[in-house]
C-alpha cells in the first residue's frame, strides 16, 4: 500500500499494549490528523497489524492447526518454534500475546473515527473531499475494528452460546473491554470486561453501519492489491462469519449469499487451487489477488510491507517446523487437490508440510496471507442452511467444494461432514481451534509429537486464553479468565 505502512510496521514492535498510555504511533494524532491525505494514511495503517507475527503472520494462520490436530510441531524438523502452541503450553505469564496488538490497532481505528466525527466539517473544508470520501475511510475503520474485536472475543471469551447463557455476573458471560472512541478519555480509562453479547452487538454494529455507507465498488486508491483493503464483499463476508459464530443462521446464510450471488467472487477451480503444472503453485502466492475470485480479503506482505516466517516454517526446505499430521492427511482421498499439493521432500520421505506459503515469486518471506476466501462463504451456508433444515441447500453448498477439489461427492450432509469439509479446505489457516471452541466438541488427537495437552475437552479452560499478568498492572478493573 503506501509508504506509510514501513513505519507502521516497525512501530508494532515498539507499541506499549498499555491503553492507559497513548502508544506511539498516537502521540502525533492530532497533526497526523489534520488533514484529509494524513486521515485517509491513518486509515491505511491499520490493515498492517493482521500481518504482525503474533496475527496473522504466523500465529493465529498456523499455530491454532497444531494446537488442533493438523499441524505436528518439530518432527521431523525442528528450529525450535510452535512447541509451546502445539503442547497448548500457555500461561498468564506468556505463551500467546495477540491482545495488545490488537488494542494498539483499535486505538488507531478509534483515532481516525473520532475525528471524522468531531472534524468531519474540517475536511469536507478541503478542495476534493466529499461526505463519501469520510465514508468510505470511516468504512475501512469500522470494519477492521470489527475484525480485531473479534478475533479477542474468538480467543478470549467462551463460545457465544455459552456466554449469553451465563448468569449475571458470571465471568464465562464476560468478553472484552471496549475502548472510548476519544482518545482524550481512552489514555486514562481503564475499561472493564464488557459482555460477550455487548461486544457482539457491536461488531454486527460496525460492520452493518460500514456497508451502509461505504462506496459501492469501492476499492482503496493507489494499493498494490485491491483485496487486501476492505471492500462490501469483505463486510458481507465478516458478518457472515460473525453470523454463524452467533448461531443467528438466518443472517449467516443471508449474507453468505449477498457474497456468493454478488458475481465478484467465484470458488478456484481444482487447477487454479493447485496447479500440477507449476508446482502446486496456485492462486495462493499471485503478485495480487485483483483478479482471484476466491480470495474476498487478505494480509499482502511485500518487500515494502516487511517479511514474516510463515512460509519459512512450513516448508521442508527451510525451518519446516511445521509438518502435516496424519490425522488430517486421513482426512483426504486420492486425488483431491488439497492432498496433493501437500510438500513432500526427498530428505524426509514419509512426511508433508503445507503449501499455501510459498511466497511471491517462491519467495518465502513475501507470502501473502488470505482471511477470508469465497468458498468459505459456502462452508458458511451450508452449516447455516443445515442447522435450518434445508438439507438439500446444505448438501449443494458442500458438493460446491468437492466438485472444485477432484473429490468425490457427498450422498448426504451432517454437521461433522461440514466440520470435516471445513477442516479439510480451511486447514492452515487458523480456522480449526475456533471451530471446535464454537461447536464445543471435545479435541482427541493421535498424531502428536508430545503428550501434554494431548486431548483437550470442550469444558477445558485452555479455549479462553489468559490475559496476561502485564495487562492487569495497567487495567486493575480486568477479571481473569476462569481457571488462570
Amino acid at each position: 500500500m503506501k509508504k506509510i505502512f514501513l513505519f507502521a510496521v516497525a512501530a508494532l514492535s515498539l507499541i506499549s499494549c498499555d491503553l492507559t498510555t497513548p502508544p506511539e504511533t498516537m502521540l502525533d494524532a492530532d497533526k497526523a490528523l489534520a488533514t484529509y491525505e494524513g486521515l485517509d494514511d491513518a486509515a491505511a495503517v491499520t490493515y498492517v497489524a493482521f500481518g504482525a507475527e503474533s496475527w496473522y503472520g504466523v500465529d493465529l494462520s498456523i499455530y491454532p492447526d497444531a494446537m488442533c490436530g493438523n499441524c505436528v510441531v518439530g518432527v521431523p524438523k525442528n528450529s525450535g518454534r510452535g512447541m509451546g502452541w502445539h503442547q497448548w503450553n500457555f500461561t498468564v505469564s506468556g505463551g500467546f500475546s495477540m491482545y495488545g496488538n490488537a488494542y494498539v490497532n483499535i486505538l488507531r481505528c478509534n483515532n481516525v473515527i473520532h475525528a471524522i466525527k468531531t472534524n468531519g466539517d474540517m475536511y469536507l473544508a478541503e478542495e476534493g473531499v466529499t461526505q463519501q470520501h469520510l465514508d468510505n475511510v470511516m468504512a475501512e475503520c469500522l470494519f477492521v475494528r470489527a475484525y480485531c474485536y473479534f478475533d479477542l472475543l474468538r480467543w478470549y471469551a467462551q463460545p457465544y452460546a455459552v456466554a449469553v447463557a451465563a448468569p449475571e455476573g458470571d465471568v464465562r458471560a464476560l468478553g472484552v473491554p471496549i475502548v472510548n472512541e476519544d482518545p482524550d478519555v481512552s489514555v486514562l480509562d481503564k475499561p472493564a470486561r464488557a459482555t460477550a453479547k455487548a461486544n457482539y452487538e457491536n461488531i454486527v454494529s460496525d460492520l452493518t453501519t460500514a456497508l451502509d455507507i461505504i462506496e459501492p465498488g469501492f476499492t482503496r486508491p493507489g494499493v498494490y492489491d485491491t483485496k487486501c483493503s476492505v471492500s462490501e464483499g469483505a463486510i458481507e463476508a465478516l458478518l457472515a462469519r460473525v453470523y454463524l459464530y452467533m448461531n443467528d443462521y438466518k443472517n449467516a446464510e443471508l449474507h453468505a449469499s449477498n457474497v456468493i450471488n454478488s458475481g465478484n467472487y467465484q470458488v478456484a477451480t481444482a487447477n487454479e487451487y493447485a496447479n500440477p503444472n507449476d508446482d502446486y503453485y496456485g492462486f495462493w502466492n499471485e503478485t495480487t489477488w485483483d483478479n482471484v475470485g476466491e480470495v474476498i480479503f487478505g494480509v499482502y506482505n511485500g518487500p515494502a510491507e516487511g517479511s514474516t516466517i510463515i512460509g519459512n516454517i512450513t516448508s521442508p526446505a527451510d525451518y519446516g517446523d511445521v509438518s502435516v499430521s496424519k490425522d488430517l492427511l486421513a482426512l483426504f482421498e486420492d486425488g483431491d487437490i488439497r492432498k496433493e499439493m501437500l510438500r513432500t521432500s526427498a530428505e524426509y520421505p514419509g512426511y508433508y508440510w503445507p503449501n499455501k506459503y510459498q511466497g511471491k515469486d517462491k519467495a518465502l518471506a513475501f507470502a501473502s496471507i488470505p482471511l477470508i476466501r469465497t468458498s468459505e462463504m459456502y462452508l458458511i451456508r451450508a452449516e447455516a442452511r443445515l442447522q435450518q433444515q434445508n438439507v438439500n441447500g446444505a448438501l449443494s453448498d458442500l458438493n460446491v467444494i468437492t466438485a472444485n477439489r477432484n473429490a468425490s461427492p457427498y450422498a448426504s450432509v451432517s454437521m461433522n461432514d461440514i466440520f470435516n469439509e471445513r477442516r479439510k479446505e480451511l486447514a492452515f489457516e487458523g480456522h480449526i481451534f475456533h471451530d471446535y471452541k464454537r461447536l464445543q466438541r471435545d479435541l482427541y488427537r493421535s498424531d502428536v509429537s508430545s503428550t501434554m495437552n494431548k486431548d483437550v475437552l470442550k469444558d477445558s479452560k485452555y479455549w479462553c486464553m489468559p490475559i496476561a499478568e502485564s495487562e492487569f498492572d495497567v487495567n486493575p478493573n480486568l477479571v481473569q479468565n476462569p481457571g488462570w
